[in-house]
């Protein structure tokens, strides 16, 4: 008779306890929900349409849709980690409807944005005061009544002039 190590009696409860542990993960990958998510437009009607007029009108410039606030403005240097979180925060999740850039320089020069009835007039105006930090141009256009090239015109007047 010989005398077995207690290591050797341990080893088939360790193997099986892995083993457990392993189905478990795998179950509780294959089990976790998943998050339920659906294609939607990129840009409503109303936007479309506003983006082939802002298009016609300035044909020098590049007129880019649905951008990251995040893409436009960053936290000052020289912050601490809680006020870079703060600031940065403020903007990562903000969308703004158009943005005008020269191609050349790939400098802003306007942000455009389609006043609609999902619009708050005290969120628009704490946006705005954002993008002005980024000495942003923030152009507003309104929904109703339906935006002409005439009306968007006016509104791109000062833009325009130095197109």
């Amino acid at each position: 008779m010989t005398d077995a190590s207690p290591l050797a009696a341990f080893a088939p409860y360790a193997i099986a306890g892995v083993a457990l542990v392993l189905v478990y993960a795998v179950l509780a990958a294959l089990l976790k929900p998943k998050a339920k998510l659906e294609r939607r437009p990129l840009l409503t009607k109303a936007e479309l349409e506003l983006l082939t007029i802002l298009r016609a009108l300035l044909p020098r410039h590049h007129v880019n849709c649905q951008v990251s606030m995040g893409a436009l403005l960053k936290p000052r240097a020289g912050l601490s980690r809680k006020a870079y979180s703060l600031s940065r925060n403020k903007v990562s999740q903000k969308v703004v409807d158009f943005v005008v850039m020269d191609p050349a320089s790939g400098e802003v020069d306007a942000v455009i944005e389609l006043d609609d009835r999902s619009h708050d007039a005290r969120k628009d105006a704490a946006r705005d005061k954002l993008l002005t930090q980024g000495r942003y141009q923030v152009i507003r256009i309104p929904s109703r009544p339906r935006p002409t090239r005439e009306i968007v015109a006016q509104r791109l007047m000062e833009l325009r002039a130095r197109d």
